[in-house]
């Protein structure tokens, strides 16, 4: 009798034990998938206004006031990123830093440098993501349509970003260059190949054929363009950060 009752008091200290351990190991996973999402968040504003400075930055003579205070915003956003507690590698977010910091002191001329520095932050999705144990689910449906829309719906509004900096460029010279021209056709083509559900490019592609690449003189008003393309990457992103907020 006394043997049995010491192996149940120790079954039920192991049996205890194990549950405090789950407990506390669900915990600490709520809270690291809770930091990823938080990350996750802050690099796509980070990314959206990186795209909207590389787009004011095509036609600085209408856009300084503008490009300087959201150079002022991304500033913030960066330091607001680079923590202790960055889930990433914060070695190479510095780097990046870095990068940005020569942009905006430069912004003239500086829309390859904004694209490389934004593909940069699109791996961060995907890294914080991985890092965070968010896409460490049962591989179903749901999963895939959801992680489809967090981490591909960004890079098709990537492309979209670029279509904005390089067709303002465009209408602010009142034609369309040759180098131009052709940066355009190959973004046309890049998202016609990669269409996304809910992404209307039909509708982009026919605007900028009719508007930019057509004409011999454009007549479209920069500023215009400008905000119809913002209407298509916003509404992108507004899809993906729906997504995201399943996740919490």
């Amino acid at each position: 009798m006394i043997e049995a009752g010491i192996f149940s008091a120790l079954l039920f200290v192991m049996i205890s034990a194990n549950l405090y351990h789950r407990s506390k190991l669900a915990k600490r996973r709520a809270i690291k998938r809770q930091r990823g999402i938080s990350q996750l968040s802050l690099i796509l504003e980070l990314i959206q206004k990186m795209q909207r400075h590389r787009g004011l930055c095509a036609n600085l003579t209408q856009n300084q006031t503008e490009q300087r205070r959201l150079s002022m915003d991304i500033d913030y956003l960066w330091s607001s990123l680079i923590s202790e507690d960055y889930a990433g590698n914060l070695i190479r977010v510095k780097r990046q830093q870095i990068n940005w910091q020569a942009i905006s002191a430069a912004p003239e001329n500086s829309f390859m440098p904004h694209c490389q520095l934004i593909e940069k932050l699109l791996h961060e999705l995907t890294v914080i993501a991985d890092t965070c144990s968010l896409t460490a689910q049962e591989r179903n449906h749901d999963n895939q349509n959801l992680w489809h829309n967090v981490l591909k719906r960004p890079q098709f509004a990537e492309s979209l970003g670029r279509l904005r900096a390089l067709g303002n460029k465009a209408a602010s010279l009142g034609h369309c260059p040759a180098d131009i021209r052709v940066q355009l056709l190959y973004q046309l083509q890049n998202i016609e190949k990669h269409q996304i559900e809910g992404g209307n490019t039909r509708q982009i592609i026919t605007l900028i054929n009719n508007e930019i690449l057509t004409p011999e003189q454009i007549s479209i008003e920069p500023r215009v363009y400008f905000n119809q393309l913002t209407q298509a990457i916003d509404e992108q992103l507004s899809i993906t950060r729906d997504h995201l907020s399943q996740l919490s």
